[in-house]
């Protein structure tokens, strides 16, 4: 195979049930110029065999076996074998439109030293395997032309929802190795810090206005609700870089961005069975005192109703703050629809 014009790398981890949906996309692209390299995590279910059934002798696509390490280092292990001139990260359980990579190519020709491609995407919300809420998250048709006009609107597009992920994103692979970008060894927050650190370097950025990812989520049972202890750490890591990138100038809003997260890493602790009662406490009280939600919670923007709730709640007496978000984990891990109609309001 001649060396691709895109790279897509999926990292998989015990997805039999699912890889081969996503695989059955990606071999109908109206593209043919690309590779895809899908990092086996050290799954243990049947995904490996799933693999092989489904690529097949399709040279497009080959299965890197490794450890399990998580997404973020599965996904530093495609960059690594990546021979693509752009990169793209995809999940294993979602699937893009089939004509990504020819709306990508078109974008790429008709501007110059481009950095980063930000897309439009779905983000489907499902309760038991069954669609619970749908929201399209759409860019505006722009194109930013400096680092500098790019982070100024970094709080605003954040506050969109476009800034997070990887999924929506066309990289220049050749950007993330100059600067040695790699996803950290994290279990949340991995694939926006990623961001951050090759946002630093994006001069040109096309905003694409197009669809061109669907993304499901499981609502109360996907990975970005599971708990583990570094969770508000990383988080906390997300906002100080973040400030840092943007010079303080958008901190308010970053705070309040934080204040949101935070209650979903709250939320977490309080739906785990790895902790008993009075270990969520300690841990939920050891978030509400720690200095930098103190600081969040003075200085929090207000400037939508679920931002003035938030934050209100967050300078209520701490036995309060844990009282309303167990009844709001609950909410998510049963109801998960009406939470991801709440959220969308934020």
């Amino acid at each position: 195979m001649l060396t691709p014009k895109f790279s897509i790398i999926i990292p998989v981890f015990n997805a039999a049930t699912t890889i081969a949906r996503t695989i059955n996309v990606l071999k109908e692209l109206d593209n043919n110029n690309f590779e895809v390299l899908l990092v086996n995590d050290g799954s243990t279910d049947d995904t490996r065999e799933v693999l092989e059934q489904c690529i097949s002798l399709d040279s497009r696509f080959q299965v890197l076996d490794k450890k399990n390490q998580g997404p973020g280092i599965a996904r530093n292990y495609g960059i690594e074998h990546a021979k693509g001139e752009y990169l793209l990260f995809f999940d294993a359980d979602d699937y893009p439109q089939k004509t990504i990579l020819q709306d990508y190519e078109k974008i790429i020709l008709a501007n110059s030293a481009l950095d980063l491609i930000i897309s439009s995407f779905t983000f489907r919300t499902l309760d038991k395997e069954q669609v619970a809420d749908e929201k399209n998250y759409l860019v505006n048709d722009y194109v930013y032309e400096t680092n500098q006009e790019f982070l100024a609107d970094m709080y605003e597009l954040m506050n969109q929802q476009l800034m997070y992920v990887v999924w929506n994103k066309c990289y220049r692979r050749d950007i993330i190795l100059k600067y040695a970008i790699r996803f950290k060894n994290y279990r949340s927050c991995e694939d926006r810090i990623f961001n951050l650190d090759y946002y630093k370097y994006c001069s040109k950025i096309v905003m694409n206005p197009k669809i061109e990812y669907i993304y499901e989520f499981e609502g109360g049972a996907g990975i970005t609700n599971q708990y583990n202890e570094n969770k508000f750490k990383t988080f906390k890591e997300f906002y100080e870089r973040s400030n840092s990138i943007t010079n303080d100038e958008h901190k308010e809003g970053m705070a309040a961005l934080l204040l949101k997260g935070t209650t979903s890493v709250i939320f977490s602790i309080l739906a785990t069975n790895k902790l008993n009662r009075q270990q969520k406490a300690a841990a939920v009280n050891s978030i509400l005192k720690d200095s930098t939600i103190i600081e969040a919670k003075k200085i929090a923007k207000t400037d939508t109703t679920a931002k003035k709730i938030t934050k209100l709640l967050f300078n209520m007496p701490n036995p309060v703050v844990r009282t309303v978000l167990t009844t709001g984990s609950f909410v998510e891990n049963k109801m998960p629809g009406i939470m991801a109609i709440l959220k969308r309001k934020y």
